[in-house]
C-alpha cells in the first residue's frame, strides 16, 4: 500500500493493492484495519469509476459488520459483492456470496430467505464441483430445516455433508456435520442417535485441540443430558465446560461492568444534586420577589430563614444520596459475593438432588448415599461462604485486629492437623487501625488463600504470619520452611492470580519468593491510607 503511494502507481493498481491488504488484515483478525482499508478502496473505486471492481473489497466490509452484530448494515455490501461476481460470471465467487447472504438473513431471523440463498449456493457449488462450499451449503440448509421445525428434511443434507468431509478427511467439517446430525436427531426425539453423533463431534474437536469447538460441543452434551434428566452426566459435562472457561476474562469483564455502573451512578447522583440546587434557587428567587413587594424588613428575615432552610435541605439531601450510594454499593457487593460463592454450589446441589431422587427410585441406596454426602459437603461450603459474607459486611469488624483474629481462627486448626508449628504476630500499634470493608475483605481472602496453599502443598514443619507497620504502610508476611517451588514455572492454578487481583484492588503490591527446597515467602504491602 505504501509502495503504491511512493512510486505513484496507477489508481487501478492502488485500488487492487488496497483490496489485497484488507484481505490480509481480515485474515489476521484485525477487523478495524480491514474495514478502514476496504472503505478507502471502495471510495477510490467510486471516485474514479475504476474497472474491474473487486468483490472481495465489499465482502470484507460485510464480514466485519456481521461480526460486529450489524447484519442490516452488512447486507448491501454482500449484495454488491454478489453483483460483481455475477457481472464477471465467477461461479465460485457467486456460490460464496450466496452462502454469505444466507448467513446474513439467518442473523436477521429470516429463515426462509436464508434457505433460498443457501440452496442457490449449493446448486452452483455442485455444478462446478466445489466440495468445500458444498459442505457449508449442506450444513447451513440442515440448520435452517431444524429452525423451521422440519428436522427430518434436514437429515439427508447433514449426512451428505458428512460423507463429503470424510472423503476429504476434513476433521473440522466432520465435527460440524456430526454435531448437526446429533441436534437434528434430538429434535426428532431419537436420543440414542443424538447422543452418539454429538459425542463424535466432541472427540473430533479434541483431536484438533479446537478449544472453542470443545466448549461448544461440551455444553451441547450437558444440555442434552439435562433435557433427558440424566443429571449425573449433565453435571459431569457442565463441570468440564466450566473448567474450560477463562476465569480471568470473567473477572476483567465483571470489573469493567462494575466500573461503568459506578460511573453511571455517579453521573446520575450529580444530576440529581444539580436539579435540587436549581429548584431551590428558583424557589428562593420567587420568594424574594413576593416578600420584597410587601416589606423590606420582612424580606431580610425571610431570606435568612429561606437560605438556612435551603442549605439544610441541600445538606440533608446530599447526605441521603451518599447513604443511598453506600447502600447500593453494599447491595452490589453482597449480590456479587452470593453469586460467586453460593450460586454455582446451589446449581450443583440442584443437579445432584435430581440425580439422588432417581437413584432412590431405582433402589440404588449406595450410590444415593454418595450423592447425599456430596450434597452435605456442598451445603456446608455454602454455610461457610455465607458466614464469611456476613463477617465482611458487619461494621463491628472494621479493624485490623478483627482480620488478624479471624485469620488465626482459620489457620490454627489447619496447621495442627498437618503438624505444622504455627506463629501469628502483629505490631500492637496497628491492631486497632480502622480499615474499610473492601480492604478488610481482600486482606482476609488473600491471607486465607495463602494459608490454604501452604497447608496443602508446602510439606512445611514451621510457618509464621506477621502483620507489621513500616512507615505509612502495612506489611503482611507469610513464611514457611517447606519444599518451595519454581516461581518462573507457569501454573494452571488460579489462586496466585486471584491474590494478585485482590492486591491490585487495594492499590497494594504482592510478591512471592520461593525456590525448590528453600521454602516460600509471601509479602503483601498496602498503604494505611486506603
Amino acid at each position: 500500500m505504501q509502495d503504491a503511494e511512493t512510486f505513484h502507481l496507477s489508481k487501478g493498481n492502488s485500488y487492487a493493492q488496497l483490496g489485497n491488504v484488507a484481505m490480509v488484515y481480515e485474515s489476521l483478525g484485525q477487523d478495524k484495519q480491514a474495514m478502514d482499508v476496504s472503505l478507502r478502496a471502495i471510495k477510490l473505486q467510486e471516485q474514479y469509476r475504476l474497472i474491474p471492481r473487486y468483490a472481495n473489497t465489499y465482502a470484507t466490509v460485510g464480514h466485519v459488520l456481521k461480526k460486529m452484530g450489524k447484519p442490516e448494515q452488512a447486507l448491501p455490501y454482500i449484495r454488491e459483492a454478489l453483483s460483481i461476481e455475477q457481472e464477471s460470471n465467477n461461479l465460485r465467487g457467486i456460490a460464496i456470496a450466496e452462502n454469505q447472504l444466507g448467513s446474513i438473513y439467518h442473523d436477521l431471523h429470516k429463515p426462509e430467505e436464508a434457505l433460498r440463498h443457501y440452496r442457490s449456493s449449493l446448486k452452483i457449488a455442485e455444478q462446478i464441483g466445489y466440495e468445500l462450499q458444498q459442505t457449508d451449503g449442506l450444513i447451513n440448509i440442515a440448520r435452517m430445516m431444524d429452525q423451521l421445525k422440519r428436522p427430518a428434511e434436514g437429515l439427508p443434507y447433514a449426512f451428505k455433508a458428512l460423507r463429503i468431509s470424510e472423503t476429504q478427511q476434513n476433521k473440522e467439517a466432520m465435527a460440524t456435520a456430526n454435531s448437526n446430525i446429533g441436534i437434528l436427531y434430538q429434535s426428532l426425539k431419537e436420543y440414542a442417535k443424538a447422543e452418539m453423533y454429538q459425542k463424535k463431534s466432541l472427540i473430533l474437536a479434541q483431536q484438533l485441540n479446537d478449544q472453542a469447538s470443545i466448549k461448544k460441543y461440551t455444553q451441547g452434551l450437558a444440555d442434552f443430558y439435562a433435557e433427558q434428566q440424566m443429571y449425573q452426566q449433565a453435571y459431569a459435562f457442565q463441570l468440564q465446560k466450566n473448567r474450560l472457561i477463562d476465569s480471568a476474562t470473567a473477572i476483567r469483564t465483571n470489573a469493567e461492568v462494575q466500573r461503568l455502573l459506578a460511573q453511571y451512578q455517579t453521573e446520575k447522583k450529580e444530576a440529581q444534586i444539580k436539579l435540587l440546587r436549581k429548584e431551590k434557587q428558583l424557589e428562593q428567587q420567587a420568594t424574594e420577589r413576593a416578600v420584597f413587594q410587601n416589606n423590606a424588613l420582612i424580606v431580610g428575615g425571610l431570606l435568612i430563614l429561606l437560605l438556612g432552610a435551603a442549605v439544610s435541605a441541600w445538606l440533608l439531601n446530599r447526605a441521603r444520596l451518599r447513604r443511598l450510594e453506600e447502600a447500593q454499593r453494599l447491595r452490589q457487593q453482597i449480590a456479587q459475593d452470593l453469586h460467586d460463592e453460593v450460586g454455582s454450589t446451589l446449581s450443583s446441589i440442584s443437579l445432584l438432588s435430581g440425580h439422588t431422587d432417581r437413584l432412590l427410585s431405582e433402589n440404588r441406596p449406595e450410590s444415593a448415599q454418595r450423592m447425599v454426602q456430596k450434597i452435605y459437603t456442598d451445603a456446608r461450603q455454602i454455610l461457610e461462604s455465607i458466614d464469611e459474607i456476613i463477617w465482611t459486611i458487619n461494621p463491628g469488624n472494621d479493624s485490623l485486629q478483627r482480620v488478624i483474629q479471624r485469620l488465626r481462627e482459620y489457620a490454627q486448626p489447619l496447621m495442627e492437623s498437618r503438624g505444622i508449628a504455627f506463629v501469628l504476630t502483629s505490631d500492637s500499634v496497628i491492631d486497632e487501625l480502622p480499615v474499610s470493608m473492601d480492604v478488610r475483605r481482600n486482606l482476609y481472602l488473600i491471607g486465607k488463600e495463602a494459608i490454604n496453599n501452604l497447608v496443602k502443598y508446602s510439606d512445611a514443619t514451621q510457618a509464621t504470619v506477621r502483620f507489621e507497620r513500616k512507615d505509612n504502610q502495612l506489611q503482611v508476611i507469610i513464611e514457611d520452611n517447606g519444599r518451595g517451588f519454581d516461581t518462573a514455572q507457569e501454573t494452571k492454578r488460579t489462586g496466585q492470580r486471584s491474590m494478585q487481583q485482590r492486591a491490585w484492588a487495594m492499590d497494594g503490591r504482592l510478591t512471592i519468593a520461593s525456590a525448590p527446597g528453600q521454602g516460600t515467602t509471601l509479602q503483601l504491602v498496602v498503604g494505611l491510607g486506603v
